[in-house]
């Protein structure tokens, strides 16, 4: 038996038409991301002035020796979990159970308490913040010292 398979892209019951917009893509590659997460908050309208949902995208860092990611964007940097370099970020545990990551983790590493502070629309206390810039900036002064050192080694040598 004769059997010819015509491809009609006006059939919307036909699979090779379906075509997937970017913002569709982009879900789709989401889901499979298992540090993504989406999680909602409210706020107050500035048209209405009532209490209103938004959904806003997390991306969480895995266990001790993965890559610290960006929690906004989902960038990774070269940083370590459980390394010094942690002291470079300020660091985040979403305790309240709306964080359902595939990875297991609730951490979210932003680059600093502002950072932190625009995309989950909330405030730091002044202190809290002072105290993660001394542990910054001690960081910082390490890794100079120790660019220094080895510097200094490959020079002598």
């Amino acid at each position: 038996m004769y059997f010819e398979d015509n491809y009609n892209a006006a059939d919307p019951n036909d699979i090779e038409n379906e075509m997937n917009s970017p913002e569709d893509v982009l879900a789709n590659a989401q889901k499979q991301d298992k540090g993504f997460n989406i999680i909602y908050r409210k706020f107050i309208s500035p048209k209405t002035g009532k209490p209103k949902n938004k959904r806003i995208f997390i991306y969480t860092s895995g266990t001790a020796g993965s890559r610290i990611r960006d929690a906004e964007i989902g960038d990774y940097y070269p940083n370590k979990v459980g390394s010094k370099d942690e002291d470079l970020f300020f660091k985040v545990i979403l305790a309240t159970g709306e964080c359902r990551s595939a990875n297991g983790s609730s951490t979210l590493f932003y680059t600093s308490p502002q950072h932190y502070m625009n995309h989950l629309n909330c405030n730091v206390d002044p202190e809290t913040i002072a105290r993660w810039e001394v542990k910054r900036n001690a960081r910082l002064a390490e890794l100079k010292q120790t660019t220094k050192s080895k510097f200094n080694e490959t020079v002598i040598h």
